[in-house]
């Protein structure tokens, strides 16, 4: 048996890719979690996004999976500890669009530091606002990371690139530091920086990492970054902070009330928070579609082949 069930969208080199290995390969964007536990425990493989979470129970109802491919870089959705502790492997593809979010967030960074989505706004209304859109430039600034493991070197890149001074932080890598950005502890970061850029993975640990505590430590104002994960960033803290001036502008590619279909709340459910960013002329909101490029889908499906060995006993 060597059935792999897709059951998000995919690029459709990944489905040639393991039929070249000899699997057979069905795609379904129909499953939800119940249909998906309801079915016969015929599956080697799943690959998945982030249709439903893959949790102890679904994992039980499976026995015979051997395999999990995640596209995308996070793995909220999945127990992997105990998909491990099963005998499951699980594989995530965070290569695949560290480009992409690497370049939403420089265009982000651009937007902040010369007013564009603000000054669209106002020209549409008929406005001419030339003085009060007067920006900075990026050389003006410093560059902290926060992570700094695949999308985090890739911003850095692109700032370097350009000339940027770039710092980073990594918790679980202080040693990661390249030609792009020097590394050091979160406190220098803080005292040197004046833009911060997110590039965690989701942990309990980083859970509102950007609060009111962060905002207040922050010796200077700075300007916040996040394309991680939305609730990395307490967004009502945000809000006192960009009000009382400590943050001086904010672009956020994800948000603190995503569902674990990565879908923000619909706008009658908005809590006060949401409602009030999404009127701020200095906030830049995007749908988390920072590693949503069609190049980045291919090299998803690349990466997800030609990095899994799929040899062993489970696969032969």
């Amino acid at each position: 048996m060597k059935q792999v069930l897709i059951v998000d969208r995919v690029h459709p080199a990944l489905a040639e890719g393991l039929r070249e290995r000899r699997f057979k390969c069905a795609t379904d964007l129909t499953y939800t979690y119940e249909t998906f536990a309801a079915r016969a425990d015929d599956l080697l493989g799943l690959v998945i996004r982030s249709r439903f979470v893959v949790d102890r129970a679904l994992l039980d109802t499976k026995p015979s999976l051997r395999f999990i491919v995640r596209i995308g870089s996070g793995v909220e959705n999945i127990d992997v500890a105990y998909a491990e502790s099963r005998g499951v492997r699980v594989i995530s593809t965070p290569e695949g669009n560290a480009n992409a979010v690497g370049e939403h967030c420089l265009g982000l960074l651009l937007g902040l530091l010369r007013h564009i989505a603000s000054a669209d706004r106002e020209v549409r209304a008929g406005e001419w606002l030339r003085e009060r859109n007067k920006g900075t430039e990026l050389q003006s600034h410093t560059y902290g990371l926060i992570g700094y493991g695949h999308t985090g070197p890739a911003f850095a890149h692109l700032l370097h690139t350009l000339g940027c001074e770039v710092y980073a932080y990594d918790r679980y890598n202080p040693a990661a530091g390249d030609e792009c950005a020097q590394m050091v502890t979160l406190e220098e970061l803080c005292e040197r920086c004046d833009v911060i850029s997110l590039h965690v993975n989701y942990l309990p640990e980083n859970n509102h990492l950007i609060g009111d505590e962060f905002i207040a430590k922050m010796p200077h104002p700075f300007l916040l970054l996040n394309t991680s994960r939305g609730r990395v960033v307490d967004c009502a803290a945000l809000v006192r902070g960009l009000h009382s001036g400590k943050v001086t502008a904010a672009a956020l590619d994800v948000l603190e009330y995503e569902t674990p279909r990565l879908q923000n709340l619909p706008k009658t459910e908005w809590p006060e928070a949401m409602e009030t960013l999404a009127t701020m002329s200095n906030v830049i909101l995007t749908p988390h579609v920072g590693g949503q490029t069609l190049d980045a889908e291919l090299r998803h499906a690349q990466v997800a082949v030609e990095s899994y060995p799929y040899s062993g006993n489970y696969f032969l």
